[in-house]
Order: structure tokens, then sequence, then C-alpha cells
């Protein structure tokens, strides 16, 4: 932290902060609230076990600006709101289980606890959210007749405040409801509620808007839960300057998050991804000191950034349908969804600039894209080798491309990008994993009962079965096919076989294939001799070939793990060559 700043930290409990005659609310570099039902949990495990053992229970730091508390009747929380916010969404739950007992105690834990009294004498709530959850949090927390069990959440946010709420209230529910009386049972809401106001915090506060910026800094390096996405919004917000009309920064920052969240990624990943794309490699402890130092032009940061984040969320949840603009359109889609049914992510820094500088490149990347699927089938999905190494390559040629593009168009660029990309597969055939690993490491390739599991397996003899087939003109719809097993996971009778003795080999790829819904449901748990005549109406070439397999002989552990050695040959030899 920067020598000079004047700031006052003292332990102290929430009835002194939270629950003072004051108010808070949430500025607008902030994170929108993310606490999940895990935290909410482990939060109400630790109250429950100090009441217990009838100990103070510390809950953390709170940090807040009181430069504008004058001017707006509130004071900035710079860091804290995940718990405020949850403490006050705790105090509803116990506001709201007073009202079914007593409706004089209920009025009396919102005036004291939720609201509070301002200068004129009348009420106002204690603490306002961030603008995009204030409206839900205020008609359905903060108001005293709130139905938030029948509300309608609109945001993964707007959610996660029900969620919290409906988790806390049933465990409120619970703790009171071994008490037989009316009597006991607010007796015991008194005792939480106290508790509730009793918890300690160090309570630090500063004057001056620069400084709470620099502390917001200094805490991601006490550990206090803050990304190198929570210091850079902070950064921006700071840096540029809300318009008459519209408050760029906070607008695009919103449309953003919206795109990442809407992938399942974390925010932060996503911006180390856009910036080794793009400037330099750097882990991501080294990110955010590295953006405030290189970037001068904060409103052209955040433009590139939301632009890639549509790029981002395009390759991890676009449809076939969103690459059509793209030369081989089909194609590229194919290899990126196969990328996504793999969960290998570092090639997207590549990907992300390919897909940025897609019209000036001069040529179609489709055979870059094909070969970093089939690279990453077998470095990382199959044998599940280092990740870092490829990382590195994949952001040095997205900084070339990024360079070379910058300096302008020309009749050669075409050409250098080709040997860009010519320079990159040869890097990455130096770390192609030896087939002898590729074919140890294939035999860890199950089936599993999970969406990621199955998705694999569809993906792995989708593949084999385009292999096997004499044209492309069949193509698989996974929505009408499944996995079938042909040593049963529960085999009938007849097989003569106990699930226990077949555990080690019955997920193996070499016992599975893919037919039609109808062929599955009918040949379910038979043995060969009845499943065989089924088998054979089947039109995909994968089960063809095997069905002349099966004619060959009994099917058992030998046969299935020969037939898995086969295919994790040909898959590296030439399917994923």
């Amino acid at each position: 932290m920067k020598t000079g700043i004047s700031f006052e930290a003292k332990n102290k409990t929430l009835k002194e902060v939270l629950f003072a005659l004051r108010r808070f609310r949430v500025p607008r570099f902030q994170r929108p609230y993310a606490w999940r039902t895990s935290e909410v949990s482990a939060l109400w495990d630790d109250l429950i076990g100090a009441i217990d053992e009838n100990e103070p229970y510390f809950l953390g730091s709170i940090i807040c600006n009181t430069e504008h508390e004058t001017e707006v009747g509130a004071v900035d929380i710079i860091d804290g709101q995940q718990r405020l916010l949850t403490i006050t969404i705790l105090s509803a739950v116990l506001r709201d289980s007073a009202k079914t007992i007593d409706g004089e105690k209920s009025k009396l834990y919102q005036r004291h606890d939720i609201a509070t009294e301002h200068h004129g004498g009348g009420l106002s709530f204690r603490i306002q959210p961030a603008e995009s959850v204030a409206s839900f949090f205020e008609v359905n927390i903060q108001n005293e007749n709130g139905d938030i069990a029948n509300s309608k959440p609109r945001s993964p946010e707007e959610k996660r405040v029900k969620e919290n709420y409906l988790f806390l209230a049933e465990k409120v529910g619970k703790y009171i409801s071994i008490q037989p009386t009316k009597e006991t049972k607010l007796a015991r809401l008194d005792s939480l509620r106290e508790m509730v106001r009793d918890l300690v915090v160090i309570s630090v506060e500063i004057s001056r808007e620069e400084d709470a910026y620099e502390i917001f800094e200094s805490t991601n390096d006490r550990g206090l839960d803050l990304s190198v996405a929570d210091l850079l919004k902070n950064l921006i917000f700071q840096n540029i300057t809300p318009g008459k009309n519209q408050d760029f920064a906070k607008d695009t920052w919103g449309e953003m998050n919206e795109e990442i969240e809407s992938t399942n990624t974390e925010l932060r990943k996503f911006i180390r991804y856009f910036w080794i794309s793009k400037y330099e490699f750097l882990p991501e402890k080294k990110l955010f000191h590295a953006i405030k130092n290189e970037i001068s032009n904060w409103q052209q940061l955040l433009s590139d950034l939301a632009e890639s984040s549509k790029l981002y969320t395009r390759m991890l949840v676009g449809t076939e349908q969103d690459f059509m603009e793209y030369k081989h359109g089909v194609k590229i889609y194919e290899s990126l969804f196969s990328l996504r049914l793999m969960g290998v992510s570092q090639c997207y820094v590549l990907l992300l600039s390919i897909f940025r500088n897609y019209k000036d490149l001069g040529t179609a990347p489709t055979r870059i894209i094909q070969f970093i699927e089939k690279f990453s089938f077998k470095y990382s999905a199959i044998c599940k080798q280092p990740t870092n190494r490829v990382e590195k390559l994949y952001s040095g040629t997205a900084i070339k491309l990024d360079k070379l593009v910058a300096k302008g168009v020309t009749k050669h660029t075409s050409g250098e990008v080709q040997g860009i990309f010519s320079d990159l597969e040869k890097a990455l055939k130096e770390l192609n994993p030896s087939e002898q690993l590729f074919v140890e490491s294939f035999d860890d390739l199950c089936y599993r009962d999970t969406n990621e599991g199955r998705r694999m397996i569809k993906y792995v003899l989708g593949r084999i079965n385009s292999y096997l087939n004499v044209t492309d003109e069949q193509k698989i719809d996974f929505n009408t096919v499944n996995i079938e097993h042909v040593l049963p996971q529960r085999p009938q009778k007849d097989w003569k076989l106990k699930r226990s003795e077949i555990k080690g080999y019955v997920n193996m790829v070499g016992n599975l294939t893919l037919v039609s819904k109808e062929i599955n449901s009918t040949v379910q748990n038979a043995v060969i001799a009845l499943k065989l005549p089924e088998l054979e109406k089947s039109e995909l070439a994968i089960t063809k070939e095997l069905v002349k397999i099966l004619k060959l002989g009994a099917w058992n552990e030998e046969r299935i793990r020969e037939r898995h050695r086969d295919l994790a040959q040909v898959a590296y030899r030439e399917i994923w060559n």
C-alpha cells in the first residue's frame, strides 16, 4: 500500500457497523452479488458453532470509504459487500420467521436490522446493493411484505439471492422448530439475532476515493476475495468518466460479464486469455500490474474486451449457424464443438486472435483449427500432458498474428499467416505424445455416467464412425443415437457374469458402439445371440464393423480389450493423425 494513506482500522461488532445509525451502498466498481449456497452454508455452520461454544465469531474485514457520506447519506463498501448482503438476507429470514409467531417482534427486527432512521425521522434501508440487483433485493428482501418464495429472478445474481434466502429460511426453520412453544421459539430467534449483531469484524475506514482504490488493490495481496477481474473493473471505472446520457463503462462491463457468465467461465480466466492473446504471456498473479502499467486508453481496452467476449462466447456455446459467415464454417464449428467436449481451453488463446483478425488473415484458418483439435485430443484429452508449454505456444502465435495484422494488410499477408501457422504445427508435432503413451492412456478413456462423460464417448465413437464411413454423406444426429454397451453394465443371468467381475472392463471403448435409440431400447441387457439380429439393422459404420467381430466368437474380456487396443492404435495412426 502507498504511504500517506489515511485510514482507521478497529475491531468492531456488526452492531457497531452494519446495525449502527448509518447507511451503506455498494459502489459502481464492485462485483455482482456472487455468494452461492456453499459459502452461505459455511457461514451458517460457523455461526451455529460459535453459538454452541458461546464464543465470538470473526466475520472478516469491512473496508468503507466515508468521503461522500455527508452528501449522499451513505458510506461506500470497498470490501465486504458479499458478507453484508448475506447478513441482510439472514436478517430478513429472521424477520419473516418471527412474523408467523409475533408480528410486533417482526416489525422490531425490520426497524432495527434492515431499516434505519434517517435524519428526517423516517426509515430507509441500511444497505443499497449494486444497481444490477438493487430492485430485486429491495422488493423481495428488504421490504417487510416481500414474497421472495414466489419471485421470478431474471438474472443469475437475482437467482443467487433467492436461493440463499430459501437456504437460510430452511436452516432457521429447523433451528427453531425443536422448541415447543412460541415463547421459546422467539427466544431462540432472539439469541440467533444477537449472535449476528455480535459478529466481530475489522472495520477499516478511509476518507478519500483515491485511497479507496489503493486499499481495494492492496487487499488483493492480503488474501481477500478479489480477482484480477475485480481489480481491473475498479481501475477501468476509475479511469473512465461516466457520460451524460450513458455510463459507458458500467454498461459495457455488464454486457461483457453476461457474455462470459453464459459460458460458465470465470471472468478472470477470460481476461487473462484476452491479454495473452494480444500483449504478452503472463501468469494471472502478474496480470493486473501489467495491464495497469501498459494501458493508457482504458475505453479502448474495455471495447476490445467486450468484442473479444462475444467471440469467446461464440466459440464456447455458439451453434453451427453462428459460424456460417466463415469459409468452411461447418468444419470449423465441428472442431470447436469437439474442443468443447474435450474440455480443453488453452487453445482459445490462439482462437481468440484468429477470429478477432479473421477478415485480415487473407486465408481460411480451417486447417490449423482442425490440427489443434486433433493435437488437443491426443495431448490433453487422452494423455493429460502439461498445459503450460502449449499455452505459451498458442500465446506466442496469437501475438504474432495480432502484430502482423496491426502492421496492415498486404498481398503478402496470407503467406506470412500460413508461415506462422506452419511454425505452430511444427512446434506442436514435437510435443506429440508417443504411440505407446497414447495407447496406454487410452485405457483410461471409459464410459462415465455423467453429461461430460457421455459427450466425450459420443465424440470418440462418432469420429471412429466417420473414419470407417466410405463417404462423408452420413452425419450422426446424437439426438437420435445412443451409446450401446455390448456386454451390458447389468448383464442378464444368461451372461453368467457378475457385475463385480466385469467392473474393470465393461465401460471400455472396446465394449461400446453407437446405435439408434430404437435398437438400444430393444437389445437392452440381452446376450449376444439375441443382440446380433438387432445390431445388424444399424446403418452406422462403427456398428457394422463391430457385428463382423461379434460373429467371430464369444464376447468376453479378452475380446473387449483387444478391440479397445485396436481402436486406440487406429485413433493414433489414422483418425487423429
